[in-house]
This record gives C-alpha cells, structure tokens and sequence, in this order.
C-alpha cells in the first residue's frame, strides 16, 4: 500500500524544477512589466500634463474669440443708429425730458457702464452708491435705450457703446 507520502517522492525532481522556474519567470516578468509602466508614467506625464496645457489654452482662446465675435455681431438698436451729432443731441433732449428727476442717475449709470466697459446691477449699485433697486430700474432704462444688451443668465451684458466713445457721449449728454 502507498500513502500520499511516499507518492510525493516518486515524483521526478525534474518536474519541480521546471515548475519553479516558470514561476520565478512569470514573477520577474510581472514585476519587470509594472516597473516599466511605472517609468514610462514617471517619464511620459510632463508631456501629457504640457499637451494638455497647449490644448487647453488653445480652446481657451478659440471659445473667447468665437464670444467676442458674437458679441459685436448682435445688432444694435436705438442711439447707435442716429448718425450725426444734431440728432443724438436732439434724442438725448427728448429722452431727458422723458425721464423726468432719473436723468441724472441714468446720465451717470451710462457713462460708469461705457467707460468701465461691464454692466451689472450689484457693480451700478456699487459705484453709484444706489439700492439695488435703483440699480435694477437704471440698468432696465439702459437697456432700453440701447446702452447695454439684455440679461443672459450669469453671462455679464454686452456694453453696446465702445470705451473710446465715453467722452463724446459726456459732452453730448451735457444739456
């Protein structure tokens, strides 16, 4: 009778070997393999953090153009039509007449808004040291008038008038 024992020692040796260098390759290998990726991550990410820098900024710059350019191609309306200075000065009397006591406050909102060249409630309320109410009636009647484009959600409106205008508009809102 043979027991497990005395099978085990009939074994060749020869197979044990075998068996055991094969492991030892298959583990070397293994760790030959992960060492390798290792490096090549170690070796390769500045490149891919630089490409992703260049081919971000690139998209950066593309999105701000595409934005600048819709931006000066929304249409104008109301003062900007008028083109010489009789007429503007002329639409400035009538729109004086029209509001009444806010001509003062939206005077000053139109030129803090052409010459800083951004329009929001909260920067209106701010500068002109108005409520907030105020602001939002001021901001309504420059929209209106065509100084600024409508409210688009959290984007900040279009200032319809350009920075190097801002003193010819003072001098022609001056009545």
């Amino acid at each position: 009778m043979v027991t497990i024992t005395e099978e085990r020692r009939a074994l060749p040796p020869v197979l044990d070997e075998v068996d055991e260098r094969r492991a030892r390759r298959i583990a070397v290998g293994g760790a030959a393999a992960f060492a390798l990726v290792l490096l090549a991550f170690w070796v390769w990410w500045p490149a891919g953090v630089l490409l992703g820098l260049v081919i971000g900024s690139l998209a950066v710059l593309r999105v701000g153009r595409a934005m600048t350019a819709s931006a000066l191609a929304e249409p104008s309306g109301g003062l900007h039509e008028l083109a010489g200075e009789e007429e503007l000065r002329a639409e400035f009397r009538r729109l004086r007449v029209r509001l009444g006591d806010d001509w003062s406050a939206f005077r000053r909102a139109a030129l803090q808004v052409t010459q800083a060249q951004w329009a929001s409630v909260a920067g209106l309320q701010r500068e002109l040291r108005v409520s907030t109410a105020t602001a939002q009636h001021l901001m309504g009647q420059l929209e209106r008038e065509g100084f600024v484009g409508p409210s688009r959600g959290t984007r900040p409106r279009v200032v319809r008038l350009a920075r190097d205008r801002a003193a010819e508009l003072e001098r022609l809102m001056q009545l």
